[in-house]
């Protein structure tokens, strides 16, 4: 079935009791179907995170100054952050200052980064795209893009509004230093 988490765990069953006073209802338990739903959904959820992980572990060796996944993000953060100094961009891009010289070193010779004198009497030099790192950025926009509508393009519409609904939902479920 389409949409289906395989290996999803099976129900687990718990004793429910309930108690009814004579002023009110009686305290239902949740539909099984919803309850089985949530799980899965929870289960879905932990799966995802470690892959993220494991994402993340892998980048915490040597960079790949010339993956696409990495250029991007370098790319990205620039367009999405102006004036920022190596050090900064170090934490948005989560890599060492070392690594983020590497990244800057290669993609200023190929003409995608380049660094200015920082504004306002802050001296140093902080770093920008140029018009062929933005240009750079569209072409890798554009490819990631056509790659998310594949992976999803037998989904219907209104599951992929849900979906985008339940993983906003769920930024306020996980713990904020997790």
């Amino acid at each position: 079935m389409p949409g289906e988490v395989l290996g999803a765990p099976r129900r687990r069953t718990r004793s429910v009791c309930t108690v009814e006073s004579a002023a009110g209802p009686t305290s239902e338990r949740p539909e099984p179907r919803r309850e089985e739903a949530v799980e899965t959904l929870r289960y879905a959820l932990n799966g995802f995170l470690s892959a993220i992980r494991a994402d993340r572990a892998g980048q915490a060796g040597p960079v790949d100054v010339d993956a696409e996944g990495t250029r991007y993000r370098l790319l990205a953060a620039l367009a999405d952050e102006l004036d920022l100094d190596n050090e900064r961009l170090a934490r948005v891009l989560g890599l060492s200052g070392s690594a983020v010289r590497d990244l800057l070193d290669v993609h200023g010779r190929e003409g995608l980064v380049e660094a200015v004198r920082a504004g306002r009497g802050r001296g140093g030099s902080v770093v920008r795209l140029t018009p062929a790192g933005r240009r750079e950025l569209y072409r890798l926009d554009a490819l990631f893009r056509e790659s998310w509508e594949s992976a999803f393009a037998d989904l219907p519409a209104e599951e992929l509004r849900t979906a985008a609904r339940v993983l906003s939902r769920l930024s306020g479920v996980l713990p904020a230093g997790r």
